[in-house]
């Protein structure tokens, strides 16, 4: 059977366990070169069990601005037909029966979902403490401590949890789809998005992300992103935001311990290493702006750099990088 559902996730065939696109992407850039691209599953079970493959489309590529976006993504290979029981696949999904229930507004929201290649319900920002407590198996985008951050679902709960809802607690994965949906919907759509957050209850999508020009000191329920510049300290760096606080400098800083402990540093280090041949980069955080002891500055701080996704600004032009080697 062909797929009616976005696949979103997908078995990665060389580490042996399902993966969003945005987690194969970082496991992919945190390869030593040469680097080697993933085979990729079903993840499901029965379609595994017949060799059905997914295409990754663009985990090869690393996130940037661009004047078109095109978001990574899973797509179902057409030289294979998938399992019945597929949880990609669901006869009910396009049915005038199953629409007819549905209000102007709910009709209205799921197509706007469709036009999502990974569009997330729910994002659970407490990471730390769910690691630490030995989560149940089973748990969509769940990880083992410093293990990436998709994990399979059980196969009787598979169709269950994709009917009901998309979640994760990996913040890069939450930014793709917010830059897909801020690249790809007009502002009327983008406003009918919301995400529910365990613990605040829902927000508007768009209301979840804050500009660093439009944060408050000790704001702790938002994603603060901005652009800027870095500079390194070993293996750590500091992010420059261009924009100020108040007129105050924002800055946000790694230390090269924190960096030596993150498992994906090198993913991190390799998105870094472009600094002279882009614009600027782009940060996103979920943590809380603090004020300098001196009151002269403030800083963007995080639990763990899992909260911190970086996408690389435009490339320079010919010109700007002759004395840096070609752009990216």
């Amino acid at each position: 059977m062909k797929t009616n559902r976005t696949i979103t996730r997908a078995f990665c065939v060389e580490l042996q366990q399902e993966l969003s696109i945005v987690a194969a992407r970082r496991e992919y850039f945190s390869q030593e070169l040469p680097r080697a691209r993933f085979n990729f599953l079903c993840s499901s079970e029965p379609c595994r069990a017949l060799g059905v493959k997914i295409t990754g489309v663009r985990y090869d590529v690393k996130p940037q601005e661009h004047p078109t976006f095109v978001a990574a993504h899973y797509r179902a290979n057409p030289n294979y037909e998938h399992h019945a029981d597929c949880e990609w696949v669901d006869e009910a999904v396009e049915t005038a029966v199953g629409q007819e229930a549905e209000s102007e507004a709910e009709s209205e929201l799921r197509k706007v979902k469709r036009k999502l290649d990974d569009y997330i319900d729910v994002f659970e920002p407490t990471i730390n403490d769910r690691v630490k407590s030995g989560p149940p198996r089973g748990t969509p985008d769940d990880a083992a401590p410093e293990k990436t951050e998709d994990i399979a679902l059980p196969v009787e709960t598979m169709k269950a949890k994709q009917d009901k809802q998309n979640r994760t607690s990996n913040l890069e994965r939450l930014v793709d789809s917010f830059r897909q949906a801020q690249a790809s919907l007009t502002k009327e759509e983008l406003a009918l998005l919301t995400l529910r957050i365990p613990g605040q209850g829902e927000v508007s999508l768009r209301a979840y992300f804050r500009h660093i020009k439009f944060a408050q000191l000790n704001d702790e329920r938002r994603v603060l992103y901005g652009g800027g510049l870095v500079e390194r300290y070993g293996t750590g760096f500091k992010f420059k935001f261009f924009d100020r606080l108040q007129g105050k400098l924002v800055t946000l800083y790694v230390s090269p311990s924190q960096m030596q402990a993150y498992r994906s540093s090198r993913y991190l280090s390799e998105l870094l290493s472009h600094a002279d041949e882009v614009r600027f980069f782009t940060v996103f955080a979920l943590g809380k702006l603090v004020a300098s002891p001196s009151g002269k500055s403030v800083s963007v701080e995080i639990e763990d750099l899992r909260h911190l996704a970086i996408v690389l600004g435009p490339s320079k032009d010919a010109e700007e990088t002759s004395s840096k080697g070609p752009a990216i």
